[in-house]
């Protein structure tokens, strides 16, 4: 299985990037369109790709991604139940992700290996309908990870607070850092995935990110991330340029592309 569920870091780092990538400065790829269904969002050697079904659902995801899957390219395709919810995510690496509803509000999801071997449990819970927190067990129910989230006016994430297990008082978590973020006011293509990517522990924003300010479990600054976006006249991101300085590092530039049908 190439998705390493056991890697606190790896879901840290996964989870703090709503643009999925985090990357090595290359030579960008040509620009998309000004339509707004998403096809491509790409980084170099990273890139994550959807294909729809005729309703306009979601039917696959293609994902290459270090954090996700080793730099490998996985497949994920997607079912849907008769009220046009998930039902399943099914990965070509043998994992299965099957949420729970309470109506239209996903309250849980399980990974499974296709064989039906538990191997996580997500459970979800809200506030006025926004995302509050996240917390991960494993198939002992011992906890994995916890995210926390507070919210603008407008519904984007704010601050995301990350918790890791407390090895002294075994089933509770502490605190190991934060990111506060801040947005533009266009739209984010990736808000229409976000039930896939909520269920693979991404919560994506209805805006996009303009800033990310890194802290520590103490509060000392880690990093901070600047985007700055060439748009649409529709107003969705053509690529945005990411800059990461990292304290007492250089800063390193980045650039995302986003592809659209």
């Amino acid at each position: 299985m190439k998705f390493n569920f056991k890697s606190a870091g790896m879901l840290l780092a996964f989870i703090v990037s709503a643009s999925l990538f985090t990357v090595s400065c290359k030579k960008p790829v040509s620009e998309g369109n000004e339509n707004s269904i998403l096809k491509t969002v790409s980084s170099g050697d990273e890139e994550i790709t959807f294909a729809y079904n005729a309703n306009g659902t979601i039917k696959s995801a293609a994902v290459k991604n270090g954090l996700i899957s080793s730099g490998s390219l996985v497949n994920y395709q997607v079912s849907y139940n008769a009220q046009g919810k998930i039902s399943s995510i099914v990965s070509d690496d043998d994992v299965r992700i099957v949420p729970e509803y309470e109506g239209t509000v996903l309250l849980k999801s399980t990974f499974e290996s296709l064989d039906g071997t538990h191997l996580l449990t997500t459970t979800y819970d809200y506030d006025n309908g926004l995302l509050k927190s996240v917390i991960i067990t494993d198939d002992a129910g011992d906890p994995v990870m916890k995210f926390a989230f507070q919210h603008t006016g407008s519904g984007n994430i704010s601050k995301a607070q990350f918790f890791t297990p407390d090895f002294l008082n075994p089933g509770e978590f502490v605190s190991s850092g934060t990111v506060d973020y801040t947005f533009d006011a266009k739209p984010n293509p990736l808000f229409a995935a976000r039930d896939i990517l909520h269920l693979l522990w991404v919560p994506a924003s209805p805006n996009n990110q303009l800033t990310e300010v890194h802290k520590d479990k103490d509060g000392n600054l880690e990093e901070t991330v600047n985007y700055t976006y060439q748009y649409h006249s529709s107003g969705t991101p053509k690529s945005a340029t990411m800059q990461t300085v990292v304290a007492g590092q250089q800063p390193q530039t980045s650039t995302i592309t986003y592809f659209y049908f």
